[in-house]
């Protein structure tokens, strides 16, 4: 229903956010609240979770990994409260190689997971992760810039991705630099 909030973070409490849009305040929960500097206005990506007893705004600094907690919601035997959890215990990248790796001891390791959960999610989301990664690389403004300019070339996305994914220093280059150097790449 609500796909992001952009507004001013007003507080924070042990596991939610409050972010402030037009005057009113929304309470988010989120892995880490203290990604969420009070004071700045961000962009919160949101996934809006509907029981018969309440709704709740879950919240995600990043495409990624909003994108993998809905993933996670698919797993049978995963609800929000779980896959938020894991999300908070574990860096997105090595959750991610734990899964592509069949790494059942890690996935125990993380609160809320047993040795069936385990399996479910290395069964559910083996490989299916690589190609839903291909997104997070449009997660800033310079990147999904970047994209678009290369697909209006004519290129195909599997070799934007590629070359993208490629230039280490992309943070540190202009949109203008990056799609030079992704035309060098592209045309070798």
């Amino acid at each position: 229903m609500y796909f992001y909030f952009h507004g001013l973070i007003a507080m924070h409490t042990k596991k939610s956010i409050v972010i402030e849009c037009n005057g009113v305040g929304y309470e988010v929960i989120v892995s880490h609240p203290e990604d969420f500097p009070i004071g700045e206005n961000m962009f919160v990506f949101t996934c809006m979770i509907t029981s018969e007893n309440s709704s709740t705004l879950y919240g995600f600094k990043t495409l990624e990994e909003k994108g993998l907690f809905d993933s996670l919601l698919k797993v049978s035997g995963i609800g929000p409260k779980i896959a938020l959890s894991i999300l908070s215990s574990s860096s997105i990248s090595r959750l991610k190689k734990a899964i592509e790796e069949s790494d059942s001891k890690y996935l125990m390791s993380l609160p809320g997971i047993g040795k069936k959960n385990a399996s479910q999610i290395i069964l559910d989301l083996k490989g299916y992760l690589e190609k839903e990664s291909e997104i997070s690389l449009l997660d800033d403004d310079k990147n999904h810039l970047v994209y678009e300019g290369l697909k209006s070339l004519g290129f195909k996305d599997k070799d934007i991705y590629r070359v993208l994914n490629e230039i280490e220093d992309r943070n540190t280059l202009s949109a203008e630099e990056i799609i030079s150097e992704c035309l060098k790449r592209l045309s070798r």
